[in-house]
């Protein structure tokens, strides 16, 4: 019965993160992009995701630890967590733009 109610929560403290995540991954891309661009043209997909999560970990966290203070609901464990999943969607959006060929997967100009 334990597990039932902590999957509640869970789910419960997922809603509300949520629009953190999305809104602190649109606001980290930039930053992660401009960390690896001049590295990661010549890397395989899986060396590239890696390469990308790296360098987005230490900006995260600098993010969203400068914003946990406009959200006092979120407890440290909410705060930890939303960390990781803002890591995993802004690795996610930088790898699939890289693929994507889009503007931001362009070397700039020398």
């Amino acid at each position: 019965m334990g597990r039932f109610f902590d999957l509640i929560r869970q789910r419960k403290t997922f809603r509300r993160i949520a629009p953190l995540i999305r809104e602190f991954s649109q606001q980290c891309q930039a930053d992660v992009w401009d960390r690896v661009r001049e590295r990661i043209f010549g890397m395989d997909l899986f060396e590239a995701r890696g390469y990308v999560r790296a360098r987005a970990i230490k900006v995260v966290r600098r993010y969203v630890d400068g914003q946990l203070h406009h959200h006092p609901q979120l407890d440290a464990r909410s705060g930890r967590q939303l960390k990781t999943l803002v890591t995993e969607r802004v690795t996610q959006l930088v790898v699939t733009d890289l693929m994507a060929g889009g503007p931001a997967a362009r070397r700039p100009a020398a």
